[in-house]
């Protein structure tokens, strides 16, 4: 599935996740050591729909918008992991660093521009975690349901701790979908239709999407 299309299908999918990364975000600078994912999730539920509610004033998104959500995601969302894990292995290896930090770069504002345009408008939606699965000591998954326009949909955030004890999100499921996997897909494509040309992909990353 298209990245770009996959964000627009998820309606208020967005809000929830920028809710979590928020709420962690919060609670990590405030609790040492870091509290439990799931009290971590649960503590700061206001900080983002302040955000959105001042922001719905304006009606459409302008660059210090998108910076308050990107200092929010920071602190709380491995960008490199997920970016080398989107790149795979094979490629990653074979890419240059300038190659590694381009993509790095725009995999990551393509994240926080989609999320912060679907944040807008469901600053009232329902949020409820619904229960922390264990993986290791230093991997759990936060599952979460979210209500928005008489639907509800079911979120699992994969988490991992630092070895600082900071806990950093590194992927999401939605209703099934695996998001790390669907960016993976888009960047195969990418290399299949631009002849391994790892340049082209990144500078079409969102064109393609």
């Amino acid at each position: 599935m298209k990245t770009v299309s996959l964000f627009k299908s998820l309606f208020g999918f967005s809000l929830s996740i920028a809710l979590v990364w928020s709420q962690v975000a919060g609670a990590q600078e405030s609790a040492k050591p870091a509290a439990d994912p799931k009290a971590i999730v649960e503590a700061v539920a206001q900080e983002l729909f302040g955000l959105v509610k001042a922001k719905n004033a304006a009606k459409t998104p302008d660059d210090q918008y998108y910076k308050q959500v990107e200092k929010v995601m920071d602190p709380v969302v491995n960008f490199p992991f997920i970016a080398g894990s989107v790149m795979g292995k094979a490629t990653y290896k074979q890419a240059t660093p300038a190659q590694r930090e381009q993509f790095l770069k725009v995999f990551k504002d393509g994240m926080v521009k989609s999320l912060a345009k679907g944040i807008l408008g469901y600053a009232d939606s329902k949020v409820v975690i619904a229960g922390v699965d264990t993986v290791k000591a230093d991997r759990v998954v936060v599952k979460q349901e979210v209500s928005a326009e008489g639907a509800t949909h079911k979120l699992d955030y994969t988490m991992v701790k630092g070895k600082s004890g900071e806990w950093k999100l590194i992927n999401v499921v939605l209703n099934g979908v695996n998001l790390g996997q669907s960016f993976s897909s888009q960047f195969k494509a990418g290399l299949k239709k631009h002849n391994n040309n790892i340049d082209q992909v990144i500078a079409n990353w969102l064109a393609d999407a």
